[in-house]
């Protein structure tokens, strides 16, 4: 018997906890301070207990727990164990109690430290923590580093001016260079659960390593994967991937001694280009004498950049042209094509044509010529006090255009490739049979395949023209002119096909508004 009053009696009988009722009435709240005395008793549920509470008889209303049970976790990564006795109880008994937890842990096949559970406070009715397992830690993942590329951005001066004819503009590499490195992803450091089982660790991530495998080799170092170039040349980096590209280097000028050049890479040159010579090339091209150019014929870049650390003397007859940027301390009566084009100084009688045009906007000047952009032109005088007519002209994207002739192209794309599966076919049958062929028919079978090579470079082509449309709406802005100091009358400013003469001495940032007004 536990507990017996004028209402009930409280006993247990097979483990299991037994309400005799005699007399109903008795208050349930009183009913803890009747059963804290004995922490093994676990109630089914409250509603059980009210209904034992108002009738007569015997109820079974909730179970005599074992003095220790365990709880392991579903993971296997914890042991709880729960000792049912009062803080009294558990003092007393404390060795008896520890035993038999033991004896429960060695049972359920339980890791555990003998002097440890003999440490940890018992609180009553607060589960002791027996056992914890050990997480496996994942290894280290792979660590990339490549050689940094030269930053092309000019350098502000003190004022906030940007200095555009002081970059850092080509790397140039030896053979055997380093050029990044891989260092290895590291195993990981098992774990281990409750019962002691080994939880294997997942090794770190591996990390690709992007170079191209023309120019750079992969070479095992001290653990590492080293990257080292198979030959000298210029620092590369296209759409992420790094390498060495091939390099000519001209020591002095670019005149008689060694004719124009036409090369098929980067070009440095420590001299400069002298009158009536060229020089083009598929990668970037770097001018570095001071003076600049002068009535030199034309400098092109294929696929990089243009830097002319002087400034271009063109006399109306050099022209400038890249696919990407050019840097150019001034231009003189030139004609400059590019993506972006940045010039340090002034424009003067030039012809400037580039998505965006920079011409510093602290001090720069442009004077006469024309100076046509798609997105953005910026200075800080246009013009002079002689009104010298000076255009400046920032067409902008008509995007819905732009979306008509990418699906008028996309429908072509199409057909291309309907006629392209009809040449294949033919081809496959002709291959088939050519042993039975004639001469003249193996002919045609030869045309055909021209033919069909020039449909895949059509595809080609009309793909990648589709691709540029599409960048093109998705990265156009809104056309504007900033001119920060001063713009004097004779200045012609357009954006889009609106248009006006300036007047009077004015600036700022000029631009449609949403009526489609110039904010002249």
């Amino acid at each position: 018997m536990l507990v017996e009053n004028e209402h009930f009696i409280l006993f247990e009988e097979n483990n299991k906890v037994i309400m005799r009722t005699k007399k109903e009435g008795f208050p349930i709240k009183s009913l803890d301070t009747v059963t804290s005395g004995f922490p093994r008793l676990k109630l089914h549920s409250f509603k059980e207990l009210m209904k034992a509470l108002q009738n007569e008889g015997d109820h079974e209303i909730g179970l005599y727990a074992a003095p220790c049970e365990l709880y392991i976790s579903p993971s296997k990564m914890k042991v709880e164990l729960h000792i049912y006795a009062t803080k009294e109880e558990f003092a007393e008994g404390k060795e008896h109690f520890l035993l038999q937890a033991e004896e429960l842990l060695k049972q359920n096949g339980v890791v555990y430290q003998s002097e440890q559970l003999r440490t940890i406070p018992f609180v009553p009715g607060n589960p002791m923590t027996a056992a914890v397992g050990q997480e496996p830690v994942k290894g280290q993942d792979a660590v990339v580093r490549y050689i940094e590329m030269p930053d092309r951005k000019p350098i502000i001066r003190d004022d906030g001016s940007a200095d555009h004819y002081e970059l850092n503009f080509v790397t140039s590499i030896a053979k055997g260079d380093w050029i990044g490195e891989k260092e290895l992803a590291q195993e990981g450091i098992p774990g281990f659960n409750v019962f002691g089982e080994v939880i294997a660790a997942k090794k770190g991530e591996d990390v690709k390593l992007f170079y191209d495998r023309k120019s750079v080799g992969e070479f095992e170092e001290d653990g590492k994967v080293i990257l080292r170039a198979l030959h000298g040349g210029a620092l590369e980096q296209t759409n992420g991937v790094i390498g060495v590209g091939k390099q000519l280097i001209i020591p002095d000028d670019v005149g008689t001694k060694t004719g124009s050049i036409t090369f098929d890479g980067s070009v440095q040159i420590y001299g400069t280009v002298l009158a009536g010579f060229s020089v083009n090339a598929t990668g970037d091209i770097s001018i570095e004498g001071k003076e600049g150019i002068a009535n030199a014929k034309e400098i092109r870049s294929e696929d990089g950049d243009v830097y002319i650390k002087g400034g271009v003397f063109g006399a109306g007859e050099t022209v400038i042209e890249a696919k990407n940027n050019v840097y150019v301390k001034h231009a003189n009566n030139c004609k400059i094509y590019g993506k972006q084009v940045n010039i340090g100084l002034y424009s003067l009688g030039s012809e400037i044509y580039a998505d965006h045009i920079s011409i510093d906007p602290h001090k720069g000047k442009v004077i006469g010529g024309i100076t046509e952009a798609l997105f953005s032109i910026e200075c800080a005088f246009a013009g002079n006090t002689h009104e010298r007519l000076t255009k400046l002209t920032v067409k902008g994207v008509n995007k819905e255009m732009e979306l008509e002739e990418i699906q008028r192209l996309a429908e072509q794309l199409k057909n291309e490739h309907e006629d392209l599966k009809k040449i294949e076919l033919t081809l496959k049958k002709m291959e088939g049979a050519r042993a039975s062929l004639t001469g003249e028919q193996l002919n045609m079978l030869e045309k055909m395949k021209t033919t069909m090579q020039a449909k895949q470079q059509q595809i080609m082509d009309l793909d990648q023209m589709i691709k540029t449309k599409l960048l093109l709406v998705q990265t156009a802005s809104s056309p504007k002119i900033n001119i920060t100091k001063e713009a004097y009358p004779g200045v012609n400013i357009q954006i889009g096909k609106i248009s006006t003469m300036l007047n009077r001495v004015t600036k700022g940032v000029f631009e449609l508004t949403s009526e489609g007004v110039l904010n002249v």
